[in-house]
């Protein structure tokens, strides 16, 4: 779990779904073990969304069906005039890697643990910011809330590019990742390693904020890599509310998380198995 340099190995391309982006970060991976279905002809968004943008790959004639996360991100694609069905959080489908006995016995090794979500640098819309900073934050948050164990879930690209994991493991953290995104236990892995934690933050809002609430793990932005009036409008709210740390901030990332990531639209196995039998929303 924590032997993040093999983790973050390339992998080489070796296609097992038609669709290009239904390749990535095993989310078509998990959709096919939840439903037990061995075929997959839907394309997957990856990412939120919190508009109308359509990603190029959406209008590829090979992307015939799509899946995202809330009902808001269907009507914002509705310009694509293609069948675009909400499921939820994905999170929902994949399968922890430990079974009871091994997530129990790594909780108490672990004792009261902090998860952080470094925002990506490395990619299309990335962030940068000043990992010292970081540190000296997560350490303050640390000892202010009386955590054991601090892990620091990178994104593979980010350790590759920039070797970042080393810094936080001098810094006492232990480091994870959820793999490369052609591991098609990404998604697994990720599920399993915030079930580890007691508490979440991160330094921006991401596709892991709305995971780690549906999974019951309070979330909290610190250090945030932009200000509120450097945020894009339509994501203020988000980014406000997820810096707060009161008990109505609670009850209002919830209702946002909802909103975002589908909690009201995930599929039972049947549901889901319908889905990909058929191909139709």
């Amino acid at each position: 779990m924590f032997d993040y340099k093999e983790l973050v190995k390339p992998i080489p391309y070796y296609p097992i779904e038609a669709i290009k982006d239904s390749n990535f970060y095993g989310q078509a991976y998990a959709l096919k073990q939840y439903s037990g279905v061995n075929k997959f002809g839907w394309s997957i968004e990856h990412g939120l969304y919190v508009d109308d943008y359509v990603p190029m790959a959406a209008w590829c004639k090979t992307t015939k069906r799509i899946m995202t996360f809330s009902n808001i991100r269907v009507k914002g694609l509705g310009s694509l005039h293609k069948p675009v069905i909400a499921i939820g959080p994905y999170i929902h489908y994949a399968e922890c890697m430990l079974n009871s006995e091994e997530m129990n016995s790594l909780k108490k090794e672990l004792g009261k643990t902090l998860l952080f979500f470094p925002t990506h640098t490395c990619c299309e819309g990335g962030l940068e910011y000043e990992i010292h900073c970081m540190i000296d934050e997560l350490l303050e948050l640390k000892e202010k809330l009386g955590f054991d164990t601090v892990i620091v879930n990178m994104y593979y690209l980010d350790e590759n590019k920039n070797g970042f994991g080393d810094l936080y493991n001098k810094a006492g953290f232990k480091v994870t990742t959820a793999g490369h995104q052609l591991d098609i236990n990404f998604l697994n892995r990720l599920k399993t390693i915030i079930l580890l934690s007691d508490y979440t933050c991160s330094n921006s809002i991401g596709t892991h904020t709305g995971y780690c609430v549906y999974l019951g793990k309070p979330h909290l932005v610190i250090n945030p890599v932009q200000t509120l009036e450097e945020v894009n409008p339509l994501w203020r709210d988000l980014w406000e509310t997820f810096e707060k740390d009161s008990s109505q901030a609670q009850v209002d990332k919830r209702l946002l998380a909802s909103k975002y990531w589908g909690f009201d639209c995930i599929k039972s196995r049947e549901e889901m198995r319908a889905l990909l039998i058929n191909n139709e929303c």
